[in-house]
């Protein structure tokens, strides 16, 4: 009883954007956002949506003080939103619940994840570790450098 409980007031907490809608919103431009891998950063190293900054639990805390709580942030895993027993589903639905947790109040989670939007036929970028450069945009108070500077 107490588990289905958890996973219902979980799944009633998250909102979800359709990987169209995504499209769409990088498209037109309209409005700032930050897109949110929320995978391992070996994971994103080998693939992830243009534009996606890797963010996991660790650094979650740190980064949070220099971000504003009005941003539109978009957040994703490798597939699942869903609760799930397993870790690996569950990471977009966590990294947005902490997200809001910490005060941002437009925390949206790519529905179907990375899984979908691969699916779709759309692009993903790759990485090396020493290709990432540090960020510079307007919903942070400065740039940041790295994990450390903050």
């Amino acid at each position: 009883m107490y588990s289905a409980l958890v996973i219902n007031l979980y799944a009633q907490q998250i909102k979800e954007i359709s990987v169209d809608d995504l499209q769409n919103q990088m498209r037109r431009r309209e409005r700032g956002y930050v897109i949110v891998d929320a995978r391992e950063l070996t994971e994103y190293y080998k693939g992830h949506i243009p534009g996606a900054c890797s963010l996991f639990d660790g650094e979650m805390n740190a980064i949070a003080k220099n971000l504003d709580k009005n941003a539109n942030i978009i957040v994703y895993g490798p597939g699942q939103t869903t609760p799930s027993p397993r870790m690996e589903d569950r990471l977009a639905g966590d990294a947005a619940m902490k997200l809001s947790s910490l005060g941002f109040k437009n925390v949206t989670v790519l529905k179907g994840g990375l899984q979908e939007w691969a699916n779709r036929g759309n692009r993903l970028d790759r990485s090396e570790p020493e290709s990432i450069k540090p960020a510079k945009t307007s919903i942070m108070s400065e740039t940041v450098r790295s994990v450390e500077d903050i």
